[in-house]
């Protein structure tokens, strides 16, 4: 009986580390060009070897601690992937180097105002694609995390929060080449939350957890083309609906590609022939979407 479980545990060691020396190998191989490690349970980051890797995904691990020079033999890394960690620090130099980087992600974290450092983003000049919203920045800090932003000027997509904000500021102006824009954490919009976006020529926007919207909501988006809201079921009231649709108004009359609305939990509006939908009358729409 024994020997048998001594046999057994001698077997796992085997396969455990047959696995690692297999992990190793393939990191080793100047072919590679993806390093998928997303959903394996890792606890620290894994030393990545020189190579010619260009995409690598950690998400949905438990890291908590991206170290300096992580990547740094990495230059020709183009998509990163950390999203869906336990992410509470980002050292100082952990993005050093990634001049060709185009994609970025570290949505849904638990970093806060101390977790990054000024100029996180600086080696970052070829970003297009940020994700950085589901995160547990202050008020304050947000301030920040928009000027830290505003210098990647080839950014094209941006998920970010907007916890308590009440306007965004005016330094996105520099991010001439943004087209999609990703909202999080914001309940209500007014009419001058997006006052100072009037400079950039967005074509996509997302909302999410939305309960209730401005009149004017949109009307510093002229270029506008494809329009998505979810409501935050649970808080939603009757007139969060009724609120949406006459934010719509400002649309009157504008070419439109898509307009999706998420998780309504009254039926209002939804309903064919109801009121709202003269509002979508005066659109030229050929994608709408109700989820209820």
């Amino acid at each position: 009986m024994a020997m048998s479980k001594v046999l057994l545990a001698l077997c796992k060691c085997i396969l455990l580390v047959g696995f690692i020396k297999a992990t190793y190998s393939k990191m080793n191989e100047q072919t590679v060009n993806i390093i998928d490690y997303s959903m394996k349970n890792l606890t620290s980051m894994p030393i990545f070897q020189k190579n010619s890797t260009t995409d690598i995904y950690l998400r949905g691990n438990l890291l908590q601690v991206v170290p300096a020079l992580s990547f740094q033999q990495s230059k020709k890394l183009k998509r990163l992937d950390l999203s869906m960690n336990k992410l509470n620090l980002i050292e100082r130099g952990a993005f050093e180097g990634l001049t060709e980087l185009i994609y970025l992600s570290l949505r849904d974290n638990k970093l806060t105002s101390n977790s990054l450092h000024v100029g996180i983003f600086q080696d970052l000049i070829s970003l297009q694609d940020l994700n950085i919203h589901l995160n547990f920045f202050s008020y304050e800090y947000t301030l920040i995390l928009q000027s830290e932003i505003s210098h990647l000027e080839s950014l094209v997509r941006l998920g970010i929060d907007l916890r308590g904000q009440l306007q965004i500021n005016k330094c996105f102006c520099k991010l001439s080449q943004l087209l999609d824009l990703e909202l999080v954490g914001l309940r209500n919009y007014s009419d001058n939350l997006f006052q100072n976006l009037k400079c950039l020529k967005i074509e996509i926007l997302s909302l999410d957890s939305v309960v209730f919207l401005a009149p004017d909501t949109f009307i510093c988006f002229p270029t506008l083309k494809t329009l998505r809201i979810r409501i935050v079921y649970r808080f939603a009231t009757y007139d969060t609906i009724s609120s949406i649709f006459n934010s719509f108004k400002v649309f009157k009359g504008k070419n439109m590609t898509e307009i999706s609305i998420y998780n309504n939990p009254h039926r209002n509006g939804f309903v064919l022939g109801h009121r709202h939908f003269a509002v979508l009358q005066e659109i030229c729409l050929p994608k709408i979407k109700f989820d209820g």
